[in-house]
């Protein structure tokens, strides 16, 4: 659903149906690629092109993103995906979950997930850093201080000082409760 932008926040594209999901299975859905990052998210079935990092298949589905720690990408690199606005106003909780991936050596950066209510100020509401394991991991994010609120999110990636270590994401799902759009 795309929407005027709400009091502060510019929104491209609101979610206002709940429960919302995305798994990537047919492109970026409401996701986008940042601007002004370093360089872009990939989406990918099968398994990273580093051996020894990120996944070798999707949690759920074909397809995944992810963030290429090889060359070019360097040191201290960036990696912005920006989200859709999700409209919480009538909801009474939200939970925010996702599958996540980070294989690889120790140093190989982070990945954080950053909220928004007024456009230019992200405070982060969930983070990893380092080798997480070889497996897809379940990251659950109460979004409960953005209830009655319209929120944008965004995936914030950071390479570490080693090639070694592609994060990806999968598999997102926002719930809520209460209200007229709220879902489980």
């Amino acid at each position: 659903t795309t929407s005027a932008a709400p009091s502060g926040l510019t929104c491209t594209t609101t979610v206002s149906s709940f429960p919302y999901s995305e798994g990537f299975e047919s492109g970026f859905g409401s996701w986008s690629q940042g601007s002004g990052d370093d360089f872009d998210w990939t989406r990918k079935t099968g398994s990273t092109a580093s051996s020894n990092t990120g996944p070798a298949s999707a949690s759920g589905g074909s397809y995944y993103l992810y963030m290429e720690s090889s060359s070019p990408n360097n040191s201290s690199d960036v990696a912005i995906l920006n989200g859709p606005c999700f409209d919480l106003g009538s909801a009474s909780s939200s939970t925010l979950t996702f599958k996540y991936h980070m294989y690889g050596a120790s140093n190989m950066g982070n990945l954080k997930l950053q909220a928004s209510t007024t456009d230019g100020s992200w405070t982060d509401i969930w983070s990893k850093a380092g080798n997480q394991g070889n497996a897809w991991a379940t990251a659950t994010v109460d979004m409960a201080a953005y209830v009655g609120t319209n929120v944008k999110l965004r995936f914030y990636g950071t390479t570490g000082s080693t090639w070694q270590g592609d994060m990806a994401i999968d598999d997102l799902s926002m719930t809520t409760g209460g209200g007229s759009g709220g879902g489980t």
